[in-house]
């Protein structure tokens, strides 16, 4: 019976293989301008850096973030980011310091705003200068080109005999003649730019999206059979749409985004949960959220690798097309293709950054830890002497973390890849049908064996990420609870949650038979996903059942906002001693402990209890607040007001 049902379910999945792939978890290739993938897409990677030396068997923790292992993870990112810098001088200003180059952006961002608040993205971004001169002179080449395709096209007997019989042009000379004024009106802007030595960031990127676009018309022509059935779905999973000539121009001359053509298949779930909300965070005029770099070389795993823990987002721009993940794409298409896996990656960080309620401090740590343990895994590659077992290790860990989307983060990967080893294995049968076999043998069993050992590295690096939070990661089962979706309605808590914060808009916030109405600001959540601490900024008041005011609760008294923990009590103690709630009274020093861990210190100054005599309100005199090691409230905040409470029971907006 066992192994009826397994033989069942493998037959499905390659039946299904197909419809798998569309899901879109395929690797985006790399960019560039190279006419063999295997010389742009998976680039072997021997990068040296500044070695952590962390046992494989082993890692000692220390109890904080030490300085010595701070000076460690700044030497690490440094020495990438000076070999990468020479790797790579077209982005030099890029990887030279990563996330210096996204502050400097965003500096020229706020300052813009206060010339032009319509739109603060058109400051100068001199780093694209080189990139625009090697624009112009590629599309010169191709205008060239076209001119000589044009004068063969007139000397046609189609072109001849249209002409002489319907007094016009053959559609061939007429849609050559357009894509030539086309590339024309694209290098005078680019001229325009080059003359005054001014290179508008927002510009910048849609000529470069527009480039590839033009340059890709009239390569789908040059698919194989294979790629030419294929070409549908591929343009169907990543929402592409093929223009002629005439809508091309007009597209260019709206200056519609280069983030989103069109909707991507409801299939392609999650390129279609975070494709909107991708696009308006590009097109923000109150911050530049990320930053989007236009590429037109080839970029290897390594480069890949070192913006993922940083707000920057290459795109590929390519004058020919370029065989990934089984399929050849065109320039339009395989931009649109780089814009599905950055939007899914953007939504992926952005979720995992929600769910821990990280800090500014966190995350900048967190960064360079993500670059330490891309080092790891180049040192532990290295080391591997099986040469089968190390095209696995690296194939599948770009995959992951690239073509898939998740952080270089231990939880994001250990929670991962136990879900997605059956869309994988159809992509790497995917890939050999299309001619691109992965360069390692005995893929299942060398597959096996190169997950058994990431799950080991990334297990052995866990114990620091949670140092980090001060928490057990919040385990992630569902992306949209965690990411912003503001052209969907809104269903689970957590994504309710969000919204609020997100909104800044006044809700209600419902308990059993109590209420706080404010602005919720921020929720952390225990192990289990539950929210156990809430904060509210600006003005906040409690009520009753009845959407009373409770007596000593309103808004004169919580003007800066309010806080306070949900959840069950574990246990009480009054003056040190194991009590219940039935005993207590002010003037007592009160030590509750909650189910999910919080912990709450202090002397009552007074309590006001419901209907039913149990304590409703606990005021102190002050409190401390602590959820493990992570301090929530500090008995120097002056007091504090606790509102009993064991569950939301729902979220109102008051709007």
């Amino acid at each position: 019976m066992k192994k009826g049902r397994l033989t069942s379910k493998m037959t499905l999945i390659f039946q299904l293989s197909p419809l798998l792939l569309i899901l879109g978890l395929m690797p985006a290739g790399a960019y560039g301008k190279a006419p063999v993938c295997s010389d742009v897409f998976m680039v072997s990677d021997s990068l040296e850096t500044a070695e952590f030396k962390v046992s494989r068997s082993k890692v000692i923790i220390p109890e904080k973030l030490s300085s010595e292992l701070q000076k460690k993870l700044d030497a690490n990112y440094e020495a990438r980011n000076e070999i990468l810098a020479k790797r790579y001088p077209q982005l030099e200003f890029v990887f030279k310091d990563p996330e210096a180059f996204v502050s400097s952006m965003k500096q020229r961002f706020d300052a813009q705003k206060k010339i032009t608040p319509e739109d603060p993205r058109v400051f100068n971004f001199p780093e694209a200068a080189p990139t625009m001169k090697e624009l112009r002179s590629d599309l010169e080449k191709f205008r060239l080109e076209l001119v000589s395709q044009l004068q063969l096209q007139k000397r046609t007997l189609i072109n001849q005999l249209t002409h002489t019989t319907l007094g016009k042009r053959s559609e061939q000379v007429e849609t050559i003649t357009k894509t030539l004024q086309y590339v024309k009106q694209l290098q005078s802007d680019i001229d325009t730019m080059i003359s005054v030595n001014n290179f508008p960031y927002r510009d910048t990127v849609y000529t470069l999206y527009y480039y590839s676009r033009i340059r890709g018309i009239f390569q789908f022509k040059e698919l194989g059979t294979y790629y030419q059935i294929a070409k549908y779905i591929d343009m169907w999973m990543h929402g592409y749409r093929r223009l002629n000539v005439d809508n091309e121009l007009r597209l260019y001359e709206s200056k519609e985004s280069p983030i989103l053509q069109v909707r991507s298949a409801k299939i392609s779930h999650e390129f279609r949960v975070a494709e909107l909300p991708f696009r308006d965070a590009f097109e923000r005029k109150d911050t530049l959220e990320y930053v989007v770099v236009p590429s037109i070389h080839a970029l290897g795993s390594s480069a890949l690798m070192h913006v993922l823990p940083h707000k920057i987002h290459i795109f590929g721009a390519t004058n020919t097309p370029i065989e990934a993940d089984g399929f050849k794409r065109p320039g339009g298409l395989f931009w649109m293709h780089d814009v599905r896996h950055e939007s899914d990656r953007y939504m992926k960080i952005s979720a995992y950054k929600k769910a821990q309620n990280l800090t500014a401090s966190q995350e900048k740590t967190l960064s360079l830890l993500m670059h330490q343990w891309h080092s790891d895994f180049l040192q532990l590659k290295k080391s591997t002497t099986d040469e089968d077992v190390k095209e696995a290790l690296e194939h599948y860990h770009f995959y992951t973390h690239h073509d898939v989307g998740v952080p270089l983060i231990p939880s994001m990967f250990l929670n991962h890849h136990k879900d997605g080893i059956a869309v994988y294995y159809t992509f790497l049968w995917h890939k050999k049908n299309a001619g691109q076999t992965p360069k390692f043998k005995n893929w299942f069993e060398n597959t096996k064996k190169a997950q058994a050992i990431l799950t080991q590295f990334w297990q052995e690096r866990l114990p620091l990420e949670k140092q980090l939070l001060q928490k057990d990661p919040v385990k992630i089962n569902n992306w949209e609870e965690w990411f912003p979706m503001s052209h969907r309605d809104v269903k689970t808590p957590v994504a309710l949650f969000n919204q609020a914060i997100e909104s800044k808009l006044p809700i209600r916030m419902n308990t059993e038979n109590s209420a706080i109405e404010g602005t919720l600001s921020k929720v952390v959540y225990a192990e289990n996903g539950q929210p156990m601490f809430v904060q509210f900024s600006g003005k906040v008041q409690l009520v009753d059942g009845s959407g009373a005011i409770i007596q000593g609760q309103g808004t004169d008294v919580h003007s800066q906002g309010y806080s306070t923990p949900i959840g069950e009590i574990k246990s009480i103690k009054i003056n040190g001693l194991e009590s219940d709630l039935s005993k207590i009274a002010p003037g007592q020093t009160l030590e509750l402990e909650y189910n999910s861990g919080i912990t709450v210190r202090g002397e009552l100054k007074d309590l006001i209890n419901d209907v039913a005599s149990a304590p409703k309100i606990l005021s102190f005199k002050s409190a401390e607040i602590k959820a493990g090691e992570r301090t929530l409230y500090k008995p120097g905040w002056s007091g504090f007001d606790l509102l009993m409470s064991k569950a939301i029971q729902s979220v109102e907006f008051l709007y």
